[in-house]
């Protein structure tokens, strides 16, 4: 006797975890703070050039020993720590904490407040 039906397909179980939206807008996010980390660390340096047309005696901060330091390290340093923070922001995206978007969040915040620092001495 020929059976017309299919046998019944044993059910799947797929235990492996989903890629979402959001763990791919994660790491996109990820990967442009660290380009972002990178032009700050190359090019934010560049504002110690507001030294230029100092004269002696001029008051402006960046005319200033200190000030210069602040203006190129500051950014160095925070692209740095950016850096260090959007790769532990990525690697904790699987985590059920907010640790890894409570980092991937402080990136750009340190990154913005370094260039606003540099610029401000920069320009005054």
């Amino acid at each position: 006797m020929i059976n017309d039906q299919a046998p019944a397909a044993a059910p799947v179980h797929d235990d492996a975890p989903l890629v979402t939206g959001s763990a791919v807008g994660r790491i996109l996010v990820g990967l442009l703070l660290l380009a972002f980390a990178g032009v700050t660390g190359l090019f934010a340096p560049l504002l110690v050039m507001a030294s230029d047309g100092c004269y002696e005696g001029d008051a402006r901060m960046i005319c200033s020993t200190g000030g210069q330091q602040i203006v190129g390290g500051l950014p160095v340093a925070a692209a740095f720590v950016a850096a260090l923070l959007t790769v532990a922001g990525m690697a904790g995206l699987g985590s059920k904490g907010g640790a890894g978007l409570g980092c991937l969040l402080a990136a750009p915040c340190l990154l913005v407040l370094s260039w606003v620092v540099s610029l401000a001495i920069a320009g005054t």
